[in-house]
């Protein structure tokens, strides 16, 4: 994963072939909550709350979010066809920010909602389950020779390219090589940012409040935090954004026209999928 967060959350789009995709979205009321009891163990009444909440946000997502995904595909595809500039892919990455805010906003809310229903026992398993994901993020983005994390950023950064663009060529792989070095090292700071969400977090739990006090002061909390406000991951985020703004201009410039049309290819697969599942089908 490279620590610039807008080349992260383009990526999430492309995570997965198309035929699956769908399956996947339509399964999300199933999934997140597995995924949730994979961490923490839930009565019966909890684990109804959960698949309540899940269902909601999922038709949330549903119905105010895909129809922006593919009209936002659409504007790519309407891009590629003339030269890119780095103002209009920046653009492009605070639209991504966004939509990805919005989704942030609605699963805090859902989170301070059913926090301060776990017990003791469930709280204390789950934020152990949490810092186990911690040390598992510390081994495999912090704790690297810097060889190593311009590697993983090159590797990375190239299967993104590649899974919008399909082959890539030996001009274009070097550029990628070369952003690849440039780009500012995060991880550790990301970590602490994580673990000062977790403690707080925590601490709000552990008082005696009733649960609706602590559920509104979870939901101060999380309007107030963000992780990209600590200031040097704030510079940090800004110069990374501005070397993936400078690669895509020129990976996108330099497209075959072999590229551009496997870009088209990949981008219609999606809308048509963003767009039935928007209309439920």
């Amino acid at each position: 994963m490279l620590q610039g967060r807008p080349l992260l959350i383009i990526s999430l789009i492309m995570l997965l072939v198309a035929c699956s995709l769908k399956t996947i979205y339509n399964r999300l009321d199933y999934l997140i909550p597995s995924y949730v009891e994979g961490m923490v163990s839930l009565d019966e009444v909890l684990e109804e709350k959960l698949r309540q909440r899940t269902g909601s946000l999922v038709n949330w997502h549903r119905n105010t979010q895909l129809t922006q995904y593919a009209e936002l595909l659409r504007t790519f595809q309407k891009d590629i066809q003339s030269p890119l500039n780095e103002k209009l892919v920046l653009q492009h990455i605070a639209t991504i920010q966004l939509l990805w805010q919005s989704l942030e906003v609605k699963l805090n809310k859902e989170m301070a909602e059913l926090l301060p229903l776990l017990s003791a026992e469930q709280q204390e398993e789950l934020f152990a389950s949490i810092e186990d994901k911690n040390e598992d993020f510390y081994d495999e983005y912090v704790d690297l020779y810097n060889d190593e994390r311009i590697d993983q950023y090159t590797e990375t950064t190239l299967d993104t390219y590649e899974n919008w663009l399909g082959y890539i060529s030996e001009e274009q792989e070097r550029a990628i090589e070369k952003a690849a070095t440039e780009l500012n090292n995060s991880a550790l700071l990301r970590l602490d940012q994580r673990r000062l969400w977790q403690r707080s977090i925590q601490e709000i739990l552990k008082t005696s409040e009733s649960e609706e006090v602590k559920s509104k002061q979870l939901e101060q909390f999380f309007k107030r935090f963000s992780i990209n406000d600590q200031p040097q991951l704030k510079v940090i985020s800004e110069i990374n954004k501005k070397i993936i703004a400078r690669l895509t201009v020129e990976i996108i410039n330099q497209a075959s026209a072999n590229q551009k049309t496997f870009f088209k290819n990949k981008t219609d697969e999606y809308i048509q999928i963003f767009t039935e599942l928007a209309e439920n089908r």
